[in-house]
């Protein structure tokens, strides 16, 4: 059985200009088959109609998509890895390059991030030495956001600047009470402030110290049982 990428494509609004198709296609996506005619007609099945694999130009009129089915040879590690499960350079998660190319509301259409906005909180991350504070060498730090409101606090900990900490606090929320919190608030509802720079001593683990240091405030304000904070 053979791998095959196919590609199927929309008409152009601008006919002539570059090509009777648009880019990008529609929809990407494998199958594996016999041949090539095998594999057409698994994605005719799948689609539930026809599809051409060329159109002239005097049927135009009458074909709106065209079909492109190409086999992926052992040696197309780029065609290949567009199937591969990936792990995101900025927040871990798994996607696929397929699946961007396949989102048309999605910018970004690389391999290293899963998306647009994890590649510019990468890129932030890694402007570089600002003065001291700021960029990739950002001092660690224990910080606190208040609900202002509620006077309700979580206490989390960064080696980030600090203000792109906020930001993915705000704009790439899980499913933890502080986030939920946060879903059902606007960002003038909390106030942020830094209680320390944790900088380890000579000897002592940095991320272990780090860690202690966010448990030592967590445990001084009491922000379990009042506040934010999960165990």
């Amino acid at each position: 059985m053979l791998d095959f990428y196919y590609q199927i494509k929309a008409q152009s609004t601008e006919h002539g200009r570059f090509s009777n198709w648009a880019f990008p296609p529609l929809f990407s996506g494998k199958v594996t088959a016999e041949n090539k005619k095998a594999a057409k007609l698994l994605i005719e099945e799948e689609y539930g109609r026809k599809f051409p694999l060329r159109v002239l130009e005097k049927d135009l009129a009458n074909e709106h998509y065209l079909l492109n089915i190409q086999e992926i040879k052992d040696d197309d590690e780029r065609t290949k890895g567009l199937f591969e499960l990936r792990e995101c350079m900025q927040c871990g998660q798994q996607f696929r390059t397929i699946d961007l190319y396949n989102d048309h509301n999605e910018i970004y259409k690389g391999r290293e991030y899963c998306g647009h906005r994890c590649r510019e909180l990468h890129r932030l991350e890694n402007i570089g030495d600002q003065g001291e504070g700021w960029g990739r060498k950002s001092r660690p730090m224990i910080y606190q956001i208040t609900n202002i409101a509620t006077g309700l606090s979580y206490i989390g900990k960064t080696t980030q600047v600090f203000t792109l900490r906020w930001y993915q606090h705000f704009y790439q929320g899980g499913s933890c009470k502080f986030h939920q919190a946060i879903k059902t608030s606007k960002a003038e509802d909390w106030e942020f402030r830094i209680l320390e720079t944790a900088v380890a001593p000579e000897g002592i683990d940095k991320n272990q110290y780090l860690l202690d240091r966010e448990r030592y405030w967590i445990e001084k304000l009491n922000t379990i049982e009042n506040g934010y904070n999960s165990l």
